[in-house]
């Protein structure tokens, strides 16, 4: 029941989270830059972060590269034209010449992206100021010809003493339609001083237009102050006065909306309507960057002739935009498209947008998309989950991902849709990630659970296979090739003679512990213990292709790590009798068919290994004593393990209880880590054993006393202690000579005892 409230406490509480998100990406980016507002907007503005660039990224897949618009052309003031004319800002008379062939080339509206607050500064006897407002009058002579100059807008709500007390009159000629009361107000601006043009260029059909852009609060520009009010007066934007002197619609209508409403406005257009927040602003749908317009640079159009076909084909009755693209002149603007864009471009997309429809939709359409998209795909992917297959939520949570994302770039946006995506998919993806963690957790506990319930009376395997296939145990087992491994302590009988109860089992703990740690890590199973025996093998239930090297490799590690607990011994001077500072162990390894499976009763199993090579592994390792070594392996085994490990043939015996020879080895080290001594060992030992099977018995025992050298370099502490294969053949040897065998004799010799 708690765990069921806990998953459904989390549902809850991602779908709360994303949708509060798309809440406040939505507040924040309508908020002016009053300090209470900053201060919002420094904690709370992460959702609409995520949401832009998401946005952006999404908006940049649907501009196609044939994006090109012909009618707003860009009259560029470049690197090349300030060379050419001599200087920023650009004398006069240069506009005045620009301004006049604009006329010829059959201009209809120009928008100047230039502020002429200033007057020129002249020796002569006309002002150049006068000579520019000349060639304006000229220009707008010509029936439907409008010029557009800009003039700056104090957004931020504060009074400084650089702004006009009082509306300029020339500024009321184009005050907008609009249907407000006294609650319905945008934020309220006011009129700079410092840009405004001189009044001497305000001549006839010479427009005024504020021109202004802010960032979004990550410092990217998308949003574009398309109205702005004065009390309770509105004006158009530089880029809604070009559409309205462009068009001739002369029925701009803005309707406010009553603060308790939201506030914002609804601007109505003879061919749409779009939606304004509440600053008066409205989101640029990007057509195009720089190489989506005509552009001339200003030289080029000043040098021209009157005349010239190719200026009359790019301007005539066009939009012509006069703005700086010039390195260190212009404003460059980190816009959605690029990072340093010419922010002249800003308007002109914005023109864009109004001549050709492209408006969003309202917030309150996207937002139902939003909302609808973000409890559908939610609840599809806990459906989904419900079935209980990783593959299938895998592949569900792959498909409503990409399905909606591809869904809402090519068929929603595109269509005016602005869907905040981003904590739609957050939503879907965290449910996915709750719910797979917390089955994750609840899998592990419950399987931690078990083993720590029943691992002292199963296998710890058993209890893998029972969790993962939930299936109670089964009796029976496989038959596969594996190797079986078996170890014991030389003479331990005679431990228990000198060391109390307690120092046996503190004994056996630490041997047992470092044994045992040496088999897992190379992936062996433990059978079981049998007082100090460990009986183990490789290759079950993991399969394993190299059981067999894996098994010689543990005992020659288990075989290093009991010497260094010897030495460990004997440096606790005084708490080990000096048979524990000489402890042996011997190994016996043999790979075969061997069976493992659940064996024992219905009631009580042991995961487990048998056959007749588990008995013929047994053998091995207690006919090692008889030999005096402590590794012995099977040939089987030998062959399995590719040549890898260095042995020498120790016999072809009959073990106790078999009939059948094999012929075993004694195990020395790695290839390539094996010490000279005990190569040398091998060498004068195995040609001692090509004599021994010629009957050549004299012959052998001169080189078995030879390879006797290196057994006792092999060991020396156990040196007239303990036998060794040298000495057994000696031995043997010596009593062939006084009792030939049989002339049909093979060699194999046969152990009488275990």
């Amino acid at each position: 029941m708690i765990t069921k409230l806990i998953r459904v406490f989390g549902i809850i509480f991602i779908i709360s989270f994303s949708v509060l998100n798309i809440f406040m990406s939505l507040i924040t980016r309508d908020l002016d830059n009053q300090p209470h507002n900053q201060i919002f907007k420094k904690y709370f503005s992460y959702p609409s972060f995520f949401e832009d660039r998401f946005f952006d990224n999404r908006m940049k897949q649907t501009i196609g590269d044939n994006n090109f618009n012909k009618n707003i052309v860009l009259a560029e003031i470049n690197d090349d034209s300030l060379h050419t004319l001599g200087r920023w800002p650009i004398p006069r008379r240069h506009w005045v010449t620009f301004t006049e062939k604009m006329y010829k080339f059959g201009a209809k509206v120009l928008v100047w992206d230039v502020f002429f607050a200033e007057p020129e500064v002249s020796c002569g006897d006309i002002s150049p100021d006068t000579l520019l407002a000349n060639s304006f009058s000229l220009f707008t002579s010509k029936p439907g010809n409008k010029i557009i100059l800009p003039y700056k807008l104090n957004v931020d709500g504060t009074k400084t003493d650089r702004e006009f007390e009082e509306l300029p009159g020339e500024i009321l000629e184009f005050i907008m339609n609009s249907h407000a009361d006294q609650k319905s107000r945008l934020k309220n601006s006011s009129v700079s001083k410092d840009a405004y043009p001189l009044k001497e260029l305000l001549v006839e059909n010479v427009g005024l237009a504020h021109i202004q852009a802010t960032e979004d609060f990550d410092g990217i520009y998308r949003h574009y102050y398309l109205v702005r009010n004065i009390d309770d007066l509105y004006f158009p934007s530089f880029s809604l006065l070009a559409y309205q002197y462009f068009t001739n619609d002369q029925g701009l209508l803005l309707q406010v909306h009553p603060q308790e409403e939201g506030g914002g406005g609804i601007l109505k257009l003879k061919n749409g309507s779009l939606d304004v927040n509440d600053l008066g602003q409205a989101k640029v749908r990007w057509f195009g960057d720089e190489s989506s317009f005509p552009k001339v640079s200003i030289k080029d159009i000043v040098q021209s002739s009157d005349d010239d076909p190719k200026m009359i084909k790019i301007f005539k009755d066009n939009v012509v935009f006069i703005g700086s693209t010039a390195y260190g002149a212009h404003d460059l603007r980190h816009t959605p498209l690029h990072p340093q864009m010419p922010g002249v471009y800003f308007h002109m997309n914005m023109l864009d947008m109004l001549l050709q429809n492209r408006f969003f939709h309202s917030s309150d359409e996207s937002n139902q998309y939003s909302f609808l998209l973000l409890i559908i795909g939610t609840i599809l992917i806990i459906l989904i989950q419900m079935l209980g297959h990783p593959i299938l939520d895998i592949l569900g949570v792959v498909t409503l991902t990409a399905g909606i994302y591809i869904f809402d770039t090519y068929y929603l946006l595109p269509d005016g849709y602005e869907i905040k995506l981003f904590f739609c998919l957050f939503s879907i993806l965290s449910c996915y990630s709750w719910n797979t963690l917390l089955n994750f957790y609840l899998s592990n506990k419950d399987k931690a659970f078990l083993k720590s319930a029943f691992s002292n009376y199963i296998s710890p395997e058993l209890i893998d296979e029972m969790y993962d296939s939930g299936q109670p145990p089964e009796l029976g087992g496989s038959e596969q090739l594996l190797t079986a491994y078996f170890t014991d302590i030389a003479s331990f009988s005679t431990f228990s003679e000198n060391l109390t109860a307690t120092q046996l089992v503190e004994l056996l703990n630490e041997y047992l512990t470092a044994m045992t740690d040496i088999l897992l890590k190379e992936n062996g199973t433990l059978d079981k213990y049998e007082g100090d025996a460990i009986i183990a093998f490789f290759g079950a239930p993991m399969p394993l292709e190299d059981h067999a090297v894996r098994a010689c490799s543990v005992a020659i590690h288990m075989q290093k790590a009991l010497d260094d607990l010897r030495i460990k011994w004997k440096s606790e001077e005084g708490k080990w009798p000096e048979i524990v500072c000489e402890m042996r162990m011997r190994i016996g390894i043999n790979s075969g068919n061997i069976v493992t499976g659940n064996m024992g009763s219905t009631q009580r199993m042991n995961y487990t290994m048998m056959g007749d090579s588990v008995n013929l592994a047994a053998r091995l390792e207690e006919a090692a004593k008889q030999y005096g070594i402590y590794t012995h392996v099977n040939e089987d085994t030998k062959v399995l393990t590719e040549n890898k490990f260095e042995m020498r043939i120790l016999d072809t015996i009959k073990v106790v209880g078999k009939t059948k020879p094999v012929t075993t080895y004694d195990l020395l080290g790695f290839v390539g880590k094996t010490s000279e001594d005990l190569l040398q060992l091998k060498n004068l030992f195995e040609k001692a054993l090509e004599y021994y099977k010629r009957k050549q018995f004299d012959n052998a025992i001169e080189q078995f006393k030879q390879s006797l050298v290196y057994e006792n370099l092999r060991y020396p502490e156990l040196e007239g202690k303990k036998t060794n294969p040298s000495l057994i053949y000696i031995a043997r040897c010596e009593e062939y000579l006084k009792n030939p065998p049989p002339e049909d004799w093979d060699g194999v010799y046969t152990l009488t005892s275990k």
